[in-house]
């Protein structure tokens, strides 16, 4: 997975801007100030929902989630790219929900997306929150 999650790392890393590079952390910190990004739950077992909260954005503009679909650890998929646009609102935040693991019945009208390691991108400022997921075993 580490692999997996590498490679679409640096997919999107070379899909920056050029010097956007240097812009990409985590913004996890409790005293992040701008273009935040928090996960919850920090870590949970496959087919969880992580939802993602992000604030101290460009309000009222468009956020791109960039991801690839979900790999445990260890087996090969295949390189594809999902990209989601949201939407912030008058203070800059957003939400954006995420299962690692297949599509269930019901999430695509509960706006939950199926997949791993997105990535946030406005402008030249991306975030990559870290997270982990449980495997059984």
């Amino acid at each position: 997975m580490r692999a997996a999650v590498a490679a679409l790392a640096l997919a999107a890393v070379l899909a920056l801007p050029a010097g956007a590079a240097a812009a990409v952390k985590t913004g996890q910190s409790p005293d992040c100030r701008r273009f935040c990004v928090n996960v919850e739950p920090r870590e949970g077992p496959e087919g969880s929902v992580f939802v993602f909260r992000g604030r101290g954005w460009r309000a009222d503009r468009r956020v791109t989630a960039t991801f690839g679909v979900y790999c445990r650890p260890g087996e090969a998929c295949i390189a594809i790219a999902y990209v989601v646009r949201i939407r912030t609102g008058h203070r800059g935040r957003f939400v954006f929900r995420q299962r690692a693991g297949q599509e269930q019945p019901g999430d695509g009208e509960r706006g939950v997306h199926a997949g791993g390691a997105p990535t946030f991108t406005q402008r030249s400022v991306s975030r990559t929150p870290r997270y982990r997921v449980t495997v059984p075993g």
